[in-house]
């Protein structure tokens, strides 16, 4: 077992190593943590902390994060750590050695051969490796070729990070100005420009990207999202001409992508290691899960996600991204070099010329101009070396997110059929059909289940329904799904006759039989009340734990119960789950107003304490094994086992680690992977309208008005770009025809056994439902009673005792029927009476989907106008059951909602047009709106030249500090305060009435004890102040004084490693907001210092003035004798490097306040200069806290409490 390994591997090298240098190995607190010493050769002996992100990759696929523990360590020894090789892969063992040899190469310059040592380690595993794998990187055949269209591609191993070149560092700029320049945002994490370890990101906003409303809600984003694409580099940064002179399995080495989402432009570095930490198959599938739920029940979260398809968009990127661009720089494009890669994928040969290359990888690539110019671009074509690895890959994976429906998400080849659909799916390989199911690839059954119950009842219903009447035509194929022998169950052949057959009284079409040799099955004694099958002695066990059986009781030899093997341990005796069974209730669909028998849901029997004979048959049929007809019953009696959509949400919400897999003795495996079929295979977006289980019934306000009774879905189908091309097709007639009305509404009904085909191949008139006697078209009408007429043709089922709706249903549906929003150019249809038949499919944009129900859940009537409607035409209004339908202006694209002039708007604020009228997706063009998150200091350096830089560690008034002689007075701030100071003037000009006695500005800086600026001060810590100190700023300026509770004054800023911060507005009620009125004190002046460490370190956080009174003397507040802040949060013990400075500011607010034990109050007398806290008492009362509570003190922690200064004096 790996942590197994783990856990002797490190004891054995507890507490001496045997490895020279090393010492003093144990485990740490967190789980994977280890630490130990090292020796620099010198003398020195410093504290060194490993952490292994998941224990189970140990020993062999696991990742190693090494980084210094001790605080009073020299610089040195981070740069030696930066310094190591990749270490992933390593034994415990090994990881010491290979920072034994670097400490001790830091102190005799023999790198040279510590590091020829380490990679040559390496290679030799290294090459073991690729001689297992089939890899297509020999296609460029030899080193440093030159193609005629591409750079120098170099097959050389890089030199060992850490050692940074200019040229490096030039690279780097220009690669990431050439990201920011094409409409990116960049961010870094690490010594991106030291050439050690580091993450890059280039990420834009989910609006910018040019997709519909529609697909923006299939896809589970929102449009202030960033999308991110991540990489991650362990040996430093990589060109693209070094990353396309690897062969594919040294690329991997080197960088790694991962794509998510974030409402931040970056994800945090906590976030960026976690999101390339190696899980397993199922942990990963098992994560996905919970994640689904969580955002089912609380929304997306803030922080960096997986985006609805990041899985099978990691597969891509990591495997193929650098050899297709290899491709791509023999002349091909983003097609042809993905077609070549898929043609020749695992080969490997030689290529000379480009004579080799067949024409049809070198085919010009189509633009598709329905999509945004962000999109399209495509840097390799127009622009000249050397390209930007960032920005190349950033395209190539918008080129798969954006246009994702025309890919198979499992194999990624370009999908040949003409289907367009609103989501993604696979190609017809039954090997991707099965790694899409079975890996998770496809959506999660548990989000559907949560967050739309009701839909998912829909989609079950219509499956059952098409099974149930010979219309089901594809299948869950390729799933190694295992089903009872076909004898078992009825065999559904394909429907015969015409629809119209019913209607007029001629017989419907019936089952099909199709003969199968009897499967003769095992028999056992069964005890139910025990549920225990007894075997006869001699019988050899013809089960395990896990299998499913389906047995039949005398006397009820047509009526199956199934249940799932638990345990066998103590055969004959082998002990069965809860028996289920299907409904014994018949229901028929019929007209509305009918009175219906209503099926409950697979039900267990009554035990008996009688045992009795039974004979049972295992599951161990394969599906694929079976005809259509015998597939479609199998299919039936698998749906009619499962629980209601509202038992599935039940069960998936009590528990929070539950998913619909830890179900195992309710849902057979086989059941679960055709529900799973069921939601993957949809790929229209289907949203419910209606709250059906509020007691209230509550109406949605996109609710259509008229259709009193019927159940509402949002509905919308066809290719993401679908609704551009419907509105480009809108404005073009309304254009040519001049048309007050450009659009118009009409029913679409049919069968319910279509409408499983319906919503996965969009609305197509490929096949003859109903005859054709008015054209080839979609078929239409503006009356409802016309298309209600067709939707209820065949609603009875085939199968004598069967019932036609899905049994577990709590929609029991009847009837559907779709309103779909139509060009308003009637005289161009094919027919327009007695019915509108349109050619065109992109004139044709479905909206609503309507089910009439005969099940307990059922909606509310319609009993008030919608505020705000969408203006119709009067000559084409469609009809509903009492009169004309009222279409509410919600239910309309947000970016046409301001075009429209709505009736019945008394009270109601009009909306204001947005958008480009010729562009129907609203695209955010603007970097920098308030929709935007504002680059951080440290990631918009990177755009400087290293002359352009700021030298934190020289105290350059441009990056740190003003002198503190000027004190802002006589001396414009330049650099960052002169930034920052801009950057409040503008955000200042608003002005409100104050809700607070306290005057912003009013503190006199004069009489506090300012610091000068330290020396030891770091470039990561000042870039990080910075940082802190405008994000800081932003929430002052965008919340009420009275709210926020603190105050610092920007103007007065002038050293990041000193804040003074005022507190004011208490709650009137408190002791001290009393004492504070009664003394005239509007604020209590904080000060707070940081170290060279920090955001590693925590700040000291103490009071100025006023004096508090002492614990001892009655106070509380959690301020100590010295005015110092005695919380655990600012001791290392309970600091986190990811707290942000105003949730800081917030604790220590909150502890202030609190009067548990007892309320902070002050000191008497008066609170004059002569009664300010001495920063000497402060760090003694601080040091003292500490001892008693038990926490950890920073290391230089007097250092940094005095700002560098000499503690003589106190």
């Amino acid at each position: 077992m790996p942590r197994k390994a783990y856990i002797a591997d490190l004891k054995a090298l507890s507490p001496t190593s045997g490895v020279k240098g090393i010492s003093s190995v144990r485990a740490g607190d967190d789980d994977g943590e280890f630490r130990f010493k090292v020796g620099d050769g010198s003398g020195g002996q410093y504290e060194i902390s490993g952490l292994i992100p998941d224990v189970s990759d140990y020993p062999t696929d696991h990742m190693f994060h090494i980084f210094v523990a001790d605080d009073s360590a020299p610089s040195h020894v981070g740069a030696t750590l930066d310094r190591l090789p990749n270490t992933s892969g390593m034994s415990l063992a090994k990881l010491l050695e290979v920072v034994s040899r670097s400490f001790a190469a830091g102190i005799d310059g023999d790198q040279e051969m510590v590091d020829s040592q380490v990679d040559n380690g390496a290679s030799e595993e290294e090459d073991d490796f690729e001689d297992e794998e089939e890899e297509e990187g020999d296609f460029f055949g030899g080193e440093g070729r030159t193609t005629s269209s591409g750079p120098q591609v170099n097959n050389s191993i890089p030199s060992a990070p850490g050692q940074p070149t200019p040229q490096l560092r030039k690279r780097i700029r220009s690669d990431l100005r050439h990201a920011r320049a094409a409409g990116f945002k960049i961010g870094h994490h690490g010594a991106l420009l030291e050439g050690a370890s580091c993450y890059v990101s280039i990420s834009c906003r989910v609006s910018k990207l040019g997709i519909s409303e529609e697909a923006i809600q299939a896809w589970q984003l929102e449009p202030s999202e960033y999308l991110i694409f991540l990489m991650y580099f362990p040996n430093g940064y990589k060109s693209a001409e070094t990353i396309i002179g690897y062969d594919a399995s040294t690329a991997r080495r080197n960088v790694e992508f991962r794509v998510g989402l974030s409402h931040s432009y970056k994800p945090t570095l906590k976030e960026a290691i976690t999101a390339f930490t190696k899980l397993t198959v199922e942990e990963e599938a098992r994560a996905e899960a919970l994640q689904a739920k969580a955002e089912a029940t609380k929304g997306h979260p803030r922080g960096f996600r997986n985006t609805f398809i990041s899985r099978p968009l990691n597969d891509l990127l990591n495997e193929r991204l650098p050899t297709v661009i290899k491709y791509r720089y023999l002349g091909m494009h983003w097609t042809g070099a993905e077609q070549f890669y898929n043609d020749h994928q695992g080969k490997s040969y030689t290529m000379t010329g480009l004579d080799y290359v067949e024409n049809k990888y070198m085919d010009e690539e189509p633009v598709k101009t329905a999509l945004p110019v962000l999109v399209n671009d495509d840097h390799i074509s127009d622009s000249n070396h050397p390209h930007s690895f960032p920005l190349v890959g950033m395209q190539f994976l918008l080129r798969h997110f954006v246009r994702c429906t025309e890919f198979c998400l499992v194999c990624h080849c370009k999908l040949e059929d003409d289907l367009e659909a609103l989501k993604p799916y696979v190609c017809d390989k039954p090997l991707c059909l099965y790694q899409y199911m079975s890996l998770g690839f496809g959506p999660s059954i548990e989000h559907e289940i949560i967050s739309q119950p009701y839909v998912l009842d829909l989609l079950v219903s219509f499956c059952y329904q098409a099974a149930q009447c010979g219309k089901l035509s594809t299948f869950p194929s390729g799933l190694s799904l295992n089903v009872p022998p076909a004898h078992l169950y009825n065999e559904i052949g394909p429907a015969q006759g015409h629809p119209y057959a019913q209607q007029y009284g001629q017989p419907a079409p019936t089952p099909a039989v199709t003969p199968w040799p009897e499967d003769q099955g095992h028999t056992a004694k069964f005890n139910e009340e025990a549920r225990e099958l007894l075997f006869q002695k001699g019988v050899i066990n013809p089960l395990r734990v896990g299998d499913w059986i389906a047995y039949s009781i005398p006397g009820q030899e047509g009526y199956l119960y199934h249940c799932r093997i638990q345990e066998t341990h103590l055969f004959p005796v082998v002990r069965v789950t809860d028996p289920i069974s299907k409904p014994t209730a018949n229901y028929a669909a019929a007209p509305a107003g009918a009175v219906q028998q209503v099926s409950k849901p697979a039900t267990k029997p009554i035990p008996s304490k009688q045992s009795f004979e039974v004979k049972f048959h295992i599951y161990s049929v394969n599906f694929d094994d079976l005809t259509d007809p015998q597939k479609r019953g199998a299919m039936l009696t698998q749906l009619e086992l499962l629980p209601s959509v509202l038992d599935l949400k039940h069960y998936l919400t009590r528990n929070r680690t539950a998913t619909l897999a830890t179900w195992t003795d309710r849902i057979s495996p086989t059941a679960s992977g055709i529900l799973r079929w069921i939601i993957a295979s949809n790929r229209a977006c289907i949203v419910q309208v209606d709250d059906l289980d509020s007691t209230g019934k509550k109406t949605g306000e996109e609710r259509l008005y008229g259709m009193d009774g019927w159940v509402q879905f949002r509905f919308a189908m066809g290719a993401p770009d679908k609704e551009r091309r419907f509105m480009s097709s809108v404005q073009a007639t309304q254009s040519r025809l001049n048309l007050k009305h450009p659009t118009l509404f009409a029913w679409h009904g049919s069968p319910l056994y279509n409408w499983h085909g319906i919503i996965r191949e969009g609305l197509h008139f490929k096949d003859v439902q109903h005859g054709r006697a008015f054209g080839n078209g979609c078929y239409h009408s503006l009356d409802y009673n016309t298309s209600a007429g067709y939707s209820g043709f065949h609603s009875g089922g085939y199968r004598q005792g069967y019932s036609s709706a899905w049994p577990a249903s709590e929609l029991k549906i009847v009837n559907a029927m779709a309103l779909n929003e139509i060009v308003n150019a009637p005289a161009e249809f094919v027919s327009r009476t007695p019915h509108l038949v349109v050619a065109q499919l992109d004139w044709i944009q479905t909206r609503y989907l309507f089910v009439q129900c005969q099940g307990e859940r059922k909606p509310a009537l319609d009993s008030t106008m919608p505020g705000e409607i969408h203006d119709q035409d009067p000559g084409m209004t469609p009809k509903g059951p009492k009169g004309s339908i009222v279409v509410p202006l919600s239910a309309m694209p947000k970016n046409r909602r301001g075009k429209e002039k709505g009736k019945n708007t008394k009270g109601k604020r009009k909306m204001k047009p947005s958008g480009d009228p010729e562009d129907p997706i609203l695209i955010d063009i603007d970097d920098d709106d308030s929709a935007s998150i504002a680059t951080l200091d440290e990631d918009r350096d990177l755009l400087l030249d290293d002359d352009d830089e700021a030298q934190p560690s020289r105290a350059a008034p441009s990056s740190q500090t003003v002198s503190t002689s000027s004190q802002g007075k006589g001396k414009e701030p330049t650099g960052f305060m002169s930034g920052l100071k801009s950057l409040v003037s503008k955000g200042s000009s608003k002005s409100s009435k104050p809700l607070t006695d306290f005057v912003p500005g009013s503190l006199d800086y004069s009489t506090l004890p300012l610091l000068a600026p330290p020396a030891w001060s770091t470039s990561s810590a000042t870039k990080r102040l910075q940082g802190d100190f405008q994000a800081l700023l932003k929430v002052q300026e965008s919340t009420p004084l009275h709210e926020l509770g603190w105050y610092t004054d920007p103007e007065q800023f002038n050293n990041v490693y000193q804040w003074i911060i005022e507190f004011h507005s208490f709650e009137s009620k408190l002791p001290l907001a009393k004492q504070m009125k009664d003394r005239v004190i509007k604020s209590v002046v904080m000060e707070m210092r940081f170290g060279p460490e920090y955001p590693m370190s925590p700040p000291f956080v103490r009071v100025i003035r006023p004096r508090f009174m002492n614990f001892m003397a009655g106070g509380g507040g959690h301020v100590t004798a010295g005015g110092s802040i005695c919380m655990e949060l600012l001791t290392n013990s309970g600091w986190s490097a990811v707290s942000s400075m105003e949730s800081v500011l917030l604790q220590v607010r909150l502890a202030m306040s609190s009067t548990d034990p007892r309320p902070a109050q002050l000191e008497g007398g008066g609170h004059g200069r002569s009664h300010d806290y001495a920063i000497g008492e402060a760090i003694e009362a601080y040091i003292r806290a500490c001892q008693v509570h038990g926490w950890t003190v920073p290391a230089n922690f007097r250092e940094q409490a005095m700002g560098g200064a000499s503690a003589s004096g106190w």
